[in-house]
């Protein structure tokens, strides 16, 4: 009952800038008299929120959990399409059906928005990939955005150290739910990315197969 109530807290956790960000998107639109995009917007705005805010599911499936994020990809999307490039592979079929906490990958595309890119006036990159193994699914977040080395060790110190720390920052939130969810040996992990910005990689058991 304690490890339930510690995971609705985290679960709720939410940032609130996300949400001043979308009515200044959508009073751009309405400037611009795109019925249609409005349209479009709103339905994915409202979708979103009912995603987040909903009772009684503290986990959701995977498949459930990257539908938001496209979702919340392409509403970020109308906001930084010029500066920022998008690429979200499909999730493989053997992943779709595991249970995870809700909003574990949302706010790790969230983070990269709105602070990897801050300084960012053009060419941006975020991809999102996945890979599986019979133990192991992985889901891969990295952009390009400028992170020191420095940073990215004092995030790693973060969450290698998250029982030691009161106030909960997104990434910490996310990998303390996971822990608490599938155990010691998963989480999330964060390294230098190949695209030479941050690479976080949250790593979940696979659901075990019954045995013929």
């Amino acid at each position: 009952m304690i490890r339930k109530a510690e995971l609705k807290q985290l679960q709720f956790q939410m940032n609130p800038h996300f949400l001043y960000n979308s009515f200044f998107i959508l009073n751009s639109l309405v400037k611009t008299g795109d019925v249609e995009r409005i349209e479009r917007f709103t339905n994915m705005l409202g979708e979103y929120f009912r995603f987040i805010t909903r009772d009684g599911e503290d986990h959701v499936w995977l498949s459930e959990e990257i539908s938001h994020c496209r979702r919340y990809a392409e509403i970020q999307n109308l906001r930084f399409s010029r500066r920022i490039r998008l690429e979200f592979d499909d999730l493989p079929k053997g992943m779709e059906q595991i249970s995870v906490p809700r909003l574990i990958v949302q706010p790790i595309i969230e983070n990269a928005y709105e602070h990897s890119f801050d300084k960012m006036t053009e060419d941006g990159l975020l991809r999102v990939s996945f890979e599986m193994d019979r133990n192991e699914a992985q889901i891969i977040v990295e952009d390009n955005g400028r992170i020191s080395d420095s940073e990215i060790e004092a995030l790693k110190n973060r969450l290698d150290q998250t029982a030691e720390f009161d106030k909960m920052t997104g990434m910490i939130n996310i990998h303390r739910r996971i822990l608490l969810t599938f155990g010691d040996g998963v989480g999330l992990f964060v390294t230098r990315s190949g695209i030479n910005g941050l690479k976080a990689v949250i790593r979940i058991k696979m659901p075990e197969m019954p045995v013929r």
